[in-house]
Parts: C-alpha cells; structure tokens; sequence
C-alpha cells in the first residue's frame, strides 16, 4: 500500500502559468531547488501580493515550507501546519479560477493535492494521503485534456506511469482501479523526457525526476544519471542532495576515489548551505566518504571519517548503516565476536541482509554493497 501511496503523491512542483508569470516563477523555483528557504518563501509572498487571485504564490510558499518541514527533520508542528495552511490557501484560488481558467485550475488542484499526499506519506498517514493522491492524478488528467501542451501536467503523469510499473504486481490493479491508469514504464520515460528536453520550467524537475529514476538499481543508467546529476548540482551548488547522490552514483560504478572527492565531508560547500540542511549534509558527506573508503580495503582512513561522524547527529536512515561499517572495522582487526554483537543489533532490511553475508564472509572479503540513497532531510 505504502508504494501506491508515494506514487500518487508524485505531483510535479513546477506548475502552470500564464505566459506572463512564467518568468517569475523560474526565479522561484531555482530558489527552492537551491534550498534558499527564506528567500523561496519571500519570492513566493511577493507572487502571491503580486497575483492575490492566482494559486501559484500560496502553492510555492507550500513548496517551500514543506521543504523546510522535511529539513527540520519533519518534528516542527509549526512549520507543518504553515503548510498546511498555505496548501489550503492553493487549494481555494484553485478551484475559484475554475470556471475562467479550468486546465490551470485543473493543474494546481493536482499539485496541491498531490504535496498534501506527498507530507501524509511522510508522517506515515496513508488513509489521509490516499483520497488526496487519488484526486491528484485525476486532476492531472482534466488539465491534459483540456490542455494537452501543459508540461507540468504531463510531467506528472509521466512520473506515475513510471513508477506506477516499478509496484509490486499485487499492487498494480489497485492502482489502476483506483484512478483508471495503468502503469507503463516505457511510456512514463518518454513522458519525462519529453518535459525535460523542454525550456519551461518544469524542466529542471523533469531532469530531476530522470536523475533519481536513473540512479536507482531498476534502472542501472549510472553514465546517464551522472551527466544529469552533474548538471543539477553546477545549476543548484547549495541543494547538498544532488551532490551526495553523484557521490553515491560514484560508489555504485566503483569510482571511490571520485565518490570521496565529490562527498568532500570537509570541504567549503558545506558551509554554503542553508543552516537546516548543512548538519545533515556533513554527516552523509562523511558516511560516502568512509564507506568509500571502506570499499577500497581502507580502514584507517574508514576510522577517521566514522570518528567525525560520531560527533554529529545521525540523520534518519543512518543508524544502522553506521553499525554495519563498525562492525566491518572490527572484522578488519580480527574482533569477530565483537563485530557479530554488532551486526546483531542491525535493523535495517537491507543493512541485516548484508550483515548475514559479513558474518559468512568476513570483511574485507565480503560484499561491495553500499548504503542506498538517503536524503537525510
């Protein structure tokens, strides 16, 4: 159920526009791909003051305080509930401009919606994401109608075909009962890339949504999602999430090296960042550095990256991957019972599936694996 509900909440952030915002709203969105909340959300204050009747200020301004709410580590009820208002605020202009501009309504309705599934998924309120992600992608599919040259809508059905495909079999009926699509990998591709060879603003989030699909083991296009990646961290220097995920692109073609070089836990960028993301970014620059390390049959420079992990918070995810080198260090120096009390204590799916195999085949021996990507905000 949990897959589903992610894919329908998969509501593109770029939206549609009348030709005279559209420049506006460029600047908005560079501003909260860059993770510049403060000044995201005062560029989005300034549309809304600019276009009181238009969705697209209180729709951005949404945008930017669930980015915020997800940085905080999703703990603030205050930066939650501003999300919720601004999503309530989208929601109303949206189905006020119905009746005069019905395909755009159309639209903001399904990204409104769609975010709001999008933040229930994450609070793990799947009854409350599902009727929201359902209407989502039925709005989508209205702006298409009505309009079949909007991109941003295109964009995510595009991202629903796909992922829709990538659903466990059982799941896939549900979902094509539910909202009347069904999953199609081939199409959802085309879909994307059509957006993303486009020059709206819904390009940069299509390369993004490409990015993500590319660097996943599915897919396995680690050239081609590295070319993308490379392009959004030069566009986006301050988002630290496209820059860890070519370091972890890095690992996964065995280029450690270029993986440590990329993650760079101690190098300038990180200090560039905004102050929510820079902790979290530190900490997931240090784990790719050392498990990079790790990988190329080098612990002691493993023991050096994981000390200065010690001294940070671990963001979400982390835990037991921390564990799991841990215990490989102490396999490194022959502590095998020490190491086992650790890999027992791993929770993790896949970190424990890996632990069984340490424990057959003791490190540096055993399995390459590295961490899955985790965002860690």
């Amino acid at each position: 159920m949990r897959s589903w509900l992610l894919i329908a909440a998969l509501a593109a952030p770029a939206a549609a526009a009348p030709p005279e915002m559209e420049r506006e709203l460029a600047g908005v969105v560079d501003l909260f791909y860059d993770m510049d909340f403060d000044k995201a959300r005062a560029a989005s204050d300034a549309l809304a003051a600019r276009h009181p009747s238009h969705p697209a200020g209180a729709f951005y301004r949404g945008v930017s305080t669930y980015q915020r709410w997800i940085a905080e580590g999703m703990r603030s009820t205050d930066t939650y509930r501003a999300f919720e208002l601004d999503s309530e605020a989208a929601e109303a202009a949206a189905k006020a401009m119905m009746a005069s501009h019905p395909a755009e309504a159309h639209y903001y309705l399904g990204a409104t919606l769609g975010f709001r599934a999008r933040a229930n998924v994450a609070r793990r309120n799947f009854l409350r994401a599902l009727p929201d992600g359902s209407a989502a992608v039925k709005h989508l599919k209205k702006a298409l109608a009505l309009d079949p040259t909007l991109s941003d809508a295109r964009l995510g059905m595009g991202m629903f075909h796909y992922f829709a495909a990538r659903m466990p079999s059982g799941a896939k009926p549900f979902a094509y009962l539910l909202i009347g699509e069904g999953a199609d990998r081939k199409l959802g591709l085309s879909e994307l890339w059509s957006v993303a060879e486009t020059t709206g603003i819904a390009r940069m989030e299509a390369r993004s949504v490409l990015a993500v699909i590319l660097s996943k083991d599915e897919e396995a296009d680690w050239e081609g999602a590295d070319r993308l990646l490379a392009e959004l961290t030069a566009r986006y220097p301050h988002n630290p999430i496209y820059r860890l995920r070519r370091a972890y692109v890095a690992e996964r073609r065995g280029r450690f090296d270029e993986a440590v070089a990329l993650a760079d836990p101690d190098g300038k960028w990180i200090g560039t960042l905004h102050p929510s993301v820079r902790t979290p970014a530190r900490a997931w620059a240090l784990y790719r550095a050392s498990e990079s390390r790790l990988l190329q049959g080098r612990p002691e420079e493993t023991e050096r990256w994981l000390a200065a992990l010690d001294r940070l918070p671990h963001p979400r995810g982390m835990k037991d991957w921390v564990l799991l080198r841990r215990a490989n260090l102490l396999d490194a120096h022959g502590k095998s019972e020490e190491a086992d009390a650790l890999y027992g204590r791993i929770k993790d799916k896949t970190a424990s599936a890996l632990a069984k195999r340490f424990r057959a085949e003791r490190y540096p021996a055993g399995p390459k694996d590295t961490a899955p990507f985790f965002t860690g905000y």
